[in-house]
């Protein structure tokens, strides 16, 4: 019984304590702003990653029906 109470024990004291200040957080404008192209890069990275898969499946879904 010892054990598990010192294990207890040990998950509230953890629990109750709290963690270091998060640092790299700055609120307000940022330093440096984006520029046009930087931005439709980002953007365009991203539409490419999430959309681009799912457009190629779509556009092979002849030859998935075709397999058996």
């Amino acid at each position: 019984m010892p054990l598990l109470g010192r294990f207890a024990r040990s998950l509230l004291r953890s629990a109750a304590r709290p963690g270091p200040a998060p640092r790299g957080i700055v609120s307000g404008p940022p330093q440096h702003p984006l520029g046009t192209a930087e931005s439709v890069v980002g953007l365009l990275a991203m539409f490419v990653t999430c959309l681009g898969p799912a457009a190629w499946v779509l556009s092979h879904l002849e030859d998935y029906k075709k397999r058996e």
